[in-house]
């Protein structure tokens, strides 16, 4: 009995936890095996009872490791016992050969949303909650910083997102950013359910698998409860973002015009930089908008006449008057 109670309060307590989901509908679970995923999956079951809301759970299988078509089958028989529709998507030969880094995390995500956006509209579910915990976020914002990101990677996980795949919206939800993985951990214990172990999170060719178990331990053992101290600060980092964005915003559609921004006003650095980069995401250079090119943009901006340029690839970024003007390099 009093397990039973214990149980109750500590799902009470992480159900109190979850972010924000901000949009209603039939919620799918997207749940791996693992121990962040599984937790999740049961307490969005309560959650969801409470709520009155619908819920699926959705598997995607990379099909990159020996054990991935086991875990499929492990997560089916959960959804099944838990009297929850199951959807599935496994990745085959073509989905491979199609890329140009098959099994990078790159690619794995890629997949992973497009299997989304097909089980999505096989199920009629509205948003899709993962398991991304607040180790993760502690993880992504050191990642991103060692990287050498800008305030925008500094915020982390979003806890909610909306991506276009194949032409059709996409909504994530990330319920568990602010609770620690060793709170899921307990939680599982204390209700008796077992999860799956993914060989390939111990080991360390993967960047994030090196700061897991070789950084976060040091920093967890020289301040308890850092993980969720680092998910805290990226959320006021976002809060800080968005306004610095909107204001970037504006002054880009002020100053913009097609391959060209009017620099005649020199605003404080932090607002040209997001200038800079919202410019080259408007240009489709998102990916290329590292704190490097925009530091060199941001030089040209802040320097006055003409005659000077950056490189980046086969687009040419360069000064004349109080403009900046972004062309293609001559051949």
């Amino acid at each position: 009995m009093n397990t039973m109670n214990e149980a109750r309060r500590l799902q009470q307590r992480l159900i109190s936890s979850f972010t924000a989901v901000g949009k209603g509908g039939r919620i799918a679970a997207a749940v791996s095996g693992g121990i962040d995923s599984v937790a999740m999956l049961l307490l969005l079951l309560h959650y969801c009872r409470m709520k009155r809301l619908q819920l699926v759970v959705f598997h995607v299988d990379h099909a990159l490791r020996g054990a991935s078509e086991a875990d499929r089958h492990w997560v089916g028989e959960l959804a099944s016992r838990l009297g929850l529709e199951f959807f599935w998507r496994r990745a085959g030969a073509e989905d491979h050969a199609g890329s140009s880094r098959p099994g990078s995390e790159a690619w794995a995500r890629a997949f992973r949303y497009r299997c989304f956006a097909q089980m999505l509209e096989e199920s009629g579910a509205a948003i899709i909650a993962t398991g991304h915990t607040a180790d993760d976020q502690a993880e992504t914002v050191l990642m991103r910083m060692l990287r050498g990101c800008g305030v925008a990677g500094a915020g982390g996980i979003r806890s909610r997102r909306r991506l276009i795949i194949d032409e059709k919206p996409l909504y994530l939800w990330r319920p568990l950013l602010n609770i620690e993985r060793q709170e899921l951990k307990q939680y599982l214990g204390t209700v008796g359910q077992v999860w799956r172990e993914d060989e390939t999170n111990s080991s360390e060719v993967y960047f994030r698998n090196m700061v897991r178990h070789r950084i976060m331990p040091v920093i967890n053992t020289a301040a308890t409860g850092a993980a969720r101290h680092f998910s805290e600060l990226a959320e006021e980092i976002q809060q800080l973002h968005g306004m610095v964005t909107r204001a970037a915003s504006m002054f880009l559609q002020r100053n913009r015009k097609a391959a060209i921004l009017k620099v005649t006003r020199v605003p404080p650095s932090f607002l040209r930089r997001e200038v800079i980069r919202l410019w080259l995401i408007e240009a489709g250079l998102g990916e290329i908008a590292n704190r490097r090119l925009i530091g060199q943009i941001d030089s040209l901006w802040q320097k006055k006449g003409g005659g000077r340029r950056v490189l980046s690839g086969s687009r040419v970024f360069s000064r004349h008057g109080d403009e900046l003007i972004l062309t293609e390099a001559a051949g």
